[in-house]
């Protein structure tokens, strides 16, 4: 049996269609599991209609997707856990299409990322070594992953450390304690840009330098490890500098710190980033430059 745990605050409007997406996966049996992350609730809420059965309710009052989702891990009963963001879809077939790998502690897949104008794009995917998607955020996201539920239990389950980036904090412990994680190439989870709100509440900042403060840490464990391929630190190094992208205009001397350990004594070209001409700027006048010169732009333009 399969765990489907879904932590929402107030998304009512999406409800309904996680639940339907859940309840809706074929050739597996499922549990439902509603973990309301709200801080408090009227007496007597339950948002599922007396005729729905299966479907167990937990109300987790300490604020954060780490706690709400933890609830629900030490609720579940089946042998895997589906952890599904209220405003995320899953493919009938997906959690089956996963199970193929019994082995497994966990299985990443990609996911399809659908904008509020209805334009889709699939998520990086770099399965071919677990290392590389973890450090350049290539395994999919929370809701494309499935965990098997003790594996979970084995290691504490979600971090509280981390307000951002805690499926690849999770992913990175199993891996460090001898878990399997396997990847799966379907993609057959839907995630739904949303105007405002999530029960991962995060500011970008917060994002930026969690982000580099986890990769920071598996590249230093990879280190330790002597596991430090060229490949991965690349995948490191890319990874940390689309982050001192968004650090500089946060804290342009932390990000300069950083860009000196990790880019001033070895050649490096910058990939994804997605502004015409970037490369041409950073070849002529480097990082500092010309990231003020785009700065200075779009706060002209803004």
């Amino acid at each position: 049996m399969v765990s489907i745990i879904i932590p929402y605050i107030d998304e009512h409007d999406y409800l309904a269609d996680a639940l339907a997406s859940a309840s809706g996966q074929h050739g597996v049996d499922v549990e439902i599991i509603l973990v309301c992350n709200a801080r408090a609730i009227p007496e007597g809420y339950n948002p599922l209609p007396e005729e729905i059965k299966g479907f167990v309710f937990i109300h987790e009052p300490r604020s954060g997707s780490a706690h709400a989702r933890n609830a629900g891990l030490h609720a579940a009963s089946g042998e895997w856990v589906q952890f599904l963001d209220v405003d995320d879809l899953l493919d009938p077939e997906k959690i089956h299409h996963q199970l193929a790998f019994p082995e497994a502690d966990a299985i990443v897949s990609p996911h399809t990322y659908l904008y509020l104008n209805g334009n889709e794009e699939n998520s990086k995917w770099l399965p071919q070594d677990i290392w590389i998607g973890l450090l350049n955020s290539g395994l999919g996201s929370t809701s494309s992953m499935l965990w098997k539920r003790q594996s979970l239990l084995d290691i504490g389950g979600w971090s509280t450390d981390y307000q951002s980036h805690q499926e690849y904090e999770l992913l990175f412990r199993l891996l460090a304690s001898g878990k399997k994680v396997i990847p799966n190439d379907h993609c057959e989870t839907l995630v739904r840009q949303r105007i405002s709100g999530s029960i991962t509440v995060t500011s970008k900042p917060v994002r930026v330098t969690e982000g580099i403060r986890l990769r920071e840490t598996i590249w230093n464990y990879l280190v330790s490890q002597r596991v430090d391929t060229p490949d991965r630190f690349e995948a490191f190094r890319q990874y940390i500098f689309r982050q001192l992208r968004g650090l500089f205009r946060q804290d342009q001397q932390e990000a300069l710190a950083l860009y000196e350990k990790y880019f001033s004594k070895m050649p490096f070209t910058p990939k994804d980033i997605h502004i015409p001409g970037y490369d041409i700027l950073y070849r002529l006048f480097g990082f500092k430059y010309t990231e003020a010169i785009i700065k200075f732009f779009v706060s002209h333009r803004t």
